[in-house]
């Protein structure tokens, strides 16, 4: 299915929906206006609190990944986008799309023409994904099932990272079935194994500490786990996962029945994640506001908080989150004595139980129709071992028969056939041998083939930077000081003119120009600082000017960092190169820079929203010819995406093989 079909069906889907949607409010807002006289409560004493719709649009922002997937290689380069996608559809609690990019993530590594040992890591990492869209959608045997296969993945290749992940997710879902004790067992047990490594999911651990805690209604030790989280949530500046505990927080003041603290903090939070678009958490913090209002006995608020809500939930195809909406509802408007929309609200439960079922029932299928393609391909291996058992039996009879009729020349002509052997073995030996010196001479050749283009690789840089270390000399000691003798000449002129201050101030920017060109002409800080972190800086300067915002998202960044000194420069200057072209041409807002390491190969994915241009027209600029020849000396590849005003994507692929340290 192309990218644009599923664009039109999805906004056909959405269309039909919100019609929907709106004849149920119509109908609910005609019920309460009938029944309007059996409120007991009176308005002046009901609380005020404004719930808005927050409905789903699509996504400009993800259309570069779309367009990007449609063009990637089978393999590493659809897999790192599926994990951008995946990330991006779970900020934005669009649950579906998880578990649709997570199905396709797994079916594409059964197909991928690797060693599954190599592909253990990427299972482990598919498997959390449909675990985490499984959650999303209330499925929470499934999102378990999901969890061991993961954790069997990742303890296969000792990976710490997804082995504390999945077994976080697993003590989540542990707890969604009340089994408290295990979850708080398998917690504790993951952060004294795990918890230094790795702070950010040691974050989330500490919330599924407090959600377990609060649970059993221990909830001195709740609030002392959410506090826990709360601090290392600033620490981390994670702000989504800093108000998904504020909200844990708020509900413990409920609890304590502080109901005015407890609504003002939801609504805070709520609009705080709204603003952000946390939309998973705002839904949470409505549902939550809904939920005080019905329990203060103010059915009506209530009411239309739940209705909102509802709308939201069938907006992101959030069925569990419709199911919790619905039953509260239900019984909403049969405390009203409502009892046709009682009715009318407990049929549409049913028919979201029964669609959650029929989603589960779904999963089931896309999981057998994944293990049927597994087993059609299992058994091709194995029909093909078959034949090559009966050709091996085939040749083994006839070596029999071979072996008989030498017996029995052996017999008679014992000494012939000793002297025919001696000879045959003499020339299979110098056969042997004759291969093996073709082989030694020509791993020889390629091996020194090898260290000389290494070596004027090496060679060709190094002079790269001796020539840049004396030009920075140049520009520093002759031009900054000539135009430092200018600049005082013209500070000892007495009667200063406007002109003479413009050419003061135009001269003064032109010696910091210089300055700064012999600067970043030295390549030392390549080897002083770590790269990930020079890059980092780099794009900090760059959005701190205001004229573009720059996303840096390196991973994993141990290993970027470990890249020897040649590549990190050539990335940084491909880097540099890419967003001066932006900056000058683009006139974009946003840059995010994907810098991946898996491996055999590092890939970098430079996309803005800017402008675009037409690549069969501009692509052939100065910019673009030193990024080709840069790449050209890494033997790597070049792949740019670019339409008019549909931004630009920049893929690099480059090999790391012959590219550490002790080879250069």
């Amino acid at each position: 299915m192309t990218t644009t079909k599923s664009t039109y069906h999805l906004q056909q889907h959405i269309k039909f929906k919100h019609i929907l949607v709106f004849l149920l409010i119509g109908v609910f807002q005609f019920a309460n206006a009938q029944e309007a006289d059996s409120i007991k409560k009176e308005e002046d004493d009901t609380p005020f609190f404004s719930f808005s719709w927050s409905q789903i649009e699509l996504d400009e922002t993800l259309q570069p990944y779309y367009k990007a997937l449609k063009k990637a290689e089978f393999g590493a380069q659809r897999f790192s986008i599926f994990d951008q996608l995946i990330e991006k559809h779970a900020y934005k609690a669009n649950t579906d799309s998880v578990l649709h990019y997570g199905n396709l993530y797994v079916q594409e590594l059964g197909n991928w023409d690797k060693p599954e040992k190599e592909k253990k890591y990427l299972y482990a990492k598919a498997y959390y994904f449909m675990s985490l869209g499984s959650s999303l959608n209330g499925l929470v045997d499934k999102s378990i099932e999901w969890n061991i296969k993961g954790l069997q993945e990742a303890e296969a290749i000792n990976d710490s990272e997804y082995m504390y992940l999945h077994n976080v997710s697993l003590a989540k879902n542990y707890i969604a079935q009340n089994s408290i004790d295990k979850a708080i067992s398998l917690l504790k047990e993951s952060i004294s194994a795990y918890g230094k490594q790795q702070p950010a999911t040691t974050n989330k651990a500490l919330m599924q500490l407090g959600n377990a805690y609060s649970q059993k209604k221990e909830y001195d030790k709740a609030k002392e786990y959410y506090n826990s989280s709360l601090e290392l949530s600033k620490q981390l500046k994670d702000l989504e996962m800093e108000l998904d505990v504020r909200l844990e927080l708020a509900k413990l003041i409920e609890i304590n029945n502080d109901y005015p603290t407890a609504l003002q903090q939801y609504a805070q939070i709520s609009n705080q994640a709204k603003a952000n678009e946390y939309n998973a958490i705002y839904y949470k913090g409505a549902l939550l506001v809904a939920k005080l209002y019905y329990k203060q006995e103010y059915y009506d608020i209530a009411n239309i908080g739940l209705t909102t809500a509802y709308i939201n939930a069938i907006d992101h195809e959030n069925l569990e989150f419709q199911k919790q909406i619905l039953t509260i509802q239900a019984k909403s408007y049969y405390k009203q004595e409502s009892y046709k929309n009682a009715y009318a609200i407990m049929t549409q439960l049913f028919s979201v139980l029964n669609q959650i079922k029929a989603k589960q029932q779904r999963e089931i299928i896309k999981e057998l129709e994944i293990q049927y393609e597994t087993i059609k391909k299992e058994q091709a291996i194995s029909d093909l071992k078959e034949d090559q058992i009966k050709q091996q039996a085939e040749l083994d009879r006839q070596k029999t028969i071979k072996a008989a009729f030498l017996i029995g020349f052996l017999v008679i002509l014992i000494p012939v056939i000793a002297l025919l052997y001696t000879y045959y073995q003499k020339m299979q030996a110098q056969s042997e041998l004759a291969k093996k010196n073709e082989e030694i001479n020509s791993q020889k050749v390629a091996a020194l083939k090898q260290e000389q283009e290494l070596k004027l690789i090496k060679a060709a840089i190094e002079g790269q930077d001796e020539e840049r270390k004396r030009i920075a000399q140049e520009l520093h000691d002759s031009i900054g000081g000539n135009l430092a003798g200018i600049k005082l000449q013209l500070a000892s002129v007495k009667e200063k003119t406007q002109t003479l201050n413009t050419i003061s101030g135009q001269l003064d920017e032109t010696y910091q120009l210089v300055r700064d060109i012999s600067h970043t002409l030295i390549p030392k800080k390549f080897r002083q600082d770590d790269f990930t972190q020079l890059i980092k800086e780099y794009t900090k300067s760059i959005t701190s000017t205001g004229k573009l915002n720059v996303e840096f998202h390196p991973h994993p960044e141990d290993k970027i960092n470990t890249l020897n000194e040649i590549v990190k420069m050539e990335l940084f200057k491909i880097i540099q190169e890419l967003m001066t072209n932006t900056l000058k041409h683009a006139k974009a807002s946003t840059t995010d820079i994907h810098l991946n390491y898996f491996e055999d190969s590092i890939t970098l994915l430079f996309e803005d929203n800017g402008k675009g241009f037409d690549t069969s027209k501009n692509g052939e600029g100065i910019g673009f010819k030193n990024i080709k020849s840069r790449i050209e000396k890494l033997n790597g590849t070049l792949h740019v995406d670019s339409a008019i005003n549909r931004g630009t994507v920049v893929s690099i692929e480059i090999p790391i093989k012959n590219t550490t340290n002790d080879n250069i």
